[in-house]
């Protein structure tokens, strides 16, 4: 009787384990459960971000997709150029920023579904679900590496016209440079020359002085009673001898004793004057030039003989 005794408390013992050990099983399997189910949601939380994310990034990237670097005819010039490359730059930057995050997702989905293939109770709905958002991700993994490659080829393209541009800049800018030299040299040149037109030389003595210092020689003989010798200007001229003016300037040149005639014996025509000039040619007091540039003409150097 005691043996049977023993045998009922056996068999309660063991059901009562088998039955604990199911209730443990239930616990787990439930646990897994939720915790797949959590997973699912916190996945499909996860890939509805990224979409969202990546929806955001193509309306910011359509907003700089219509940026062009102006071509040649409308060229805003350099500063122009480099603000399209930044712009695009910063595009390039928020599509690998759209990669990253889709890195991110689809390394999560990874972890997830292995975690669901190595769950005791393999949740089919949950691992078809992953395959969903697998094929989204690469879908929008395309899509940005596609958009990467274009950006980056039109900064490129960029690069090159920013490198034209500065080329041309820096020919414009010597160019300008030569320009200029040249305009200044040109403009010396015109001073020069005119300074040059406009100088004239004017001188005034008495005969022997002038023929000691060269401005004027003797020509011509006398023999006896017969011939004659008269003054011309020197065939080589000092202008050291004369001073110098301006013709457009001084037009009046006062004589060194008005009371005194003096006789021009250089070439200039007296008719251009408007001081009393006797029959001889002879003037006196000032000598006063109506017409410069005819008076001037026929040569650049005066010579007033005093009587």
């Amino acid at each position: 009787m005691r043996r049977y005794a023993w045998l009922v408390i056996g068999v309660a013992a063991v059901v009562n384990t088998s039955g604990c050990q199911d209730r443990k099983r239930l616990t787990v399997a439930l646990a897994e459960a939720k915790a797949s189910e959590a997973e699912k949601d916190s996945l499909l939380t996860e890939v509805l971000e990224t979409t969202q994310f990546v929806s955001d990034m193509n309306a910011e990237l359509a907003k700089v997709k219509g940026v062009t670097v102006t071509p040649a005819g409308g060229d805003p010039g350099v500063p122009g150029a480099k603000a399209d490359r930044t712009a695009r730059a910063a595009a390039l930057e928020r599509v690998q920023q759209v990669i990253a995050r889709l890195d991110s997702s689809e390394t999560k989905l990874a972890e997830t579904e292995k975690r669901a293939k190595q769950s005791r109770q393999r949740n089919a709905r949950l691992l078809a679900q992953i395959e969903t958002f697998k094929k989204t991700i690469d879908d929008l993994r395309t899509t940005a590496e596609q958009q990467k490659t274009q950006y980056e080829g039109i900064i490129a393209d960029q690069k090159t016209q920013i490198v034209a541009l500065n080329s041309r800049v820096d020919t414009l800018a010597a160019n300008t440079a030569l320009l200029t030299a040249d305009k200044a040299a040109l403009t010396d040149t015109v001073k020069n020359l005119t300074s040059y037109k406009n100088t004239v030389y004017y001188t005034v003595g008495t005969k022997d002085e002038l023929l000691k210092r060269g401005v004027i020689v003797k020509e011509g003989s006398k023999f006896l009673f017969f011939g004659g010798s008269r003054v011309e200007p020197a065939r080589t001229v000092d202008p050291s001898a004369f001073t110098a003016i301006d013709k457009t300037q001084t037009t009046s040149i006062p004589l060194p004793q008005p009371d005194k005639k003096y006789k021009i014996v250089s070439r200039q025509d007296p008719s251009h004057l408007s001081s009393t000039v006797s029959k001889d040619g002879k003037v006196s007091g000032e000598l006063r030039i109506t017409q410069p540039e005819e008076f001037w003409s026929t040569s650049k150097y005066l010579i007033l003989v005093q009587d």
